[in-house]
């Protein structure tokens, strides 16, 4: 059993690597950053057992994995695109539960979610008379970033006061909401 496990030791450790890649593309901000860390011991690894190759595919890994959870990087919004697609049905399915649950004119409504894989939590709401704009925050570190679904151009025109936002499609969006393009006047105490 171990001279088998050895044999196929390299074939188990392409599908590990897969599969961490997979779990990375589904996984919110400490997960991927757990995920490249995995990738970086698996570098320091391969030096121990003098594999050069793998510890420079493993060290290429980790520096695109770490890359890509930067929001002020492009790279990091294509592969939140790529994770939209998919569980665009998910998402779609998500917004269908909501809009009934929303009430009218409300600016910041926070709703609980029971959705796994769909946000890092609580979804956030907003609805203008019939507009209405529903946020997925997927990370969170100084970032809120996420998903965005606009039910038509006046929703859209909510995600203007956000740092970036990026059209996925008719109704969707990935965004960053901090820092905000406008600032905000000045609290008046008293």
């Amino acid at each position: 059993m171990k001279q088998t496990l050895l044999r196929h030791r390299s074939l188990i450790m392409a599908v590990v690597r897969i599969i961490c890649l997979i779990l990375y593309l589904f996984s919110f901000t400490y997960g991927r950053f757990f995920i490249s860390i995995f990738f970086f011991v698996l570098s320091i690894t391969g030096v121990f057992m003098k594999k050069a190759g793998m510890v420079f595919l493993d060290l290429s890994i980790a520096f695109l994995l770490g890359t890509a959870m930067n929001p002020a990087l492009e790279f990091y919004y294509q592969t939140e695109k790529l994770r939209f697609l998919v569980l665009e049905r998910q998402y779609e399915q998500a917004v269908k539960e909501t809009i009934p649950a929303l009430t009218d004119d409300t600016e910041a409504e926070c709703i609980d979610t029971d959705f796994l894989f769909l946000c890092e939590s609580d979804i956030l709401c907003r609805k203008r008379k019939e507009s209405v704009t529903i946020l997925f925050p997927t990370e969170n570190t100084g970032n809120l970033t996420g998903y965005a679904y606009c039910s038509d151009a006046s929703a859209f025109e909510m995600l203007d006061e956000y740092d970036y936002y990026d059209k996925i499609n008719e109704h969707w969006a990935v965004f960053k909401m901090y820092p905000l393009k406008t600032t905000l006047p000045p609290r008046v105490s008293g």
